[in-house]
């Protein structure tokens, strides 16, 4: 039996600088947090904080991630 997959998470307001999975997956663009979690470690970076299940990721750190994907697919000097 297969769980059920968890939606991404996007809050009303302000992102927080260190986000569970929920939240870091909404963050960066996935529809589920299994999408992201398959990413981290090649995409996305490692969460910051791991205490027992407790994983988190730093704001910072998932920017810099993302940045760096789309310095890849785009020109830096290319005209928009």
């Amino acid at each position: 039996m297969t769980r059920p997959r968890r939606l991404a998470k996007i809050p009303n307001g302000s992102w927080p600088r260190r986000m569970a999975s929920e939240l870091a997956a909404g963050y960066c663009g996935e529809r589920t947090v299994e999408d992201f979690l398959r990413r981290v470690g090649k995409e996305y970076p490692n969460p910051r904080v791991k205490e027992g299940r407790r994983q988190l990721w730093l704001i910072d750190d998932l920017d810099r991630a993302i940045t760096a994907y789309q310095e890849l697919r785009t020109d830096a000097a290319e005209d928009y």
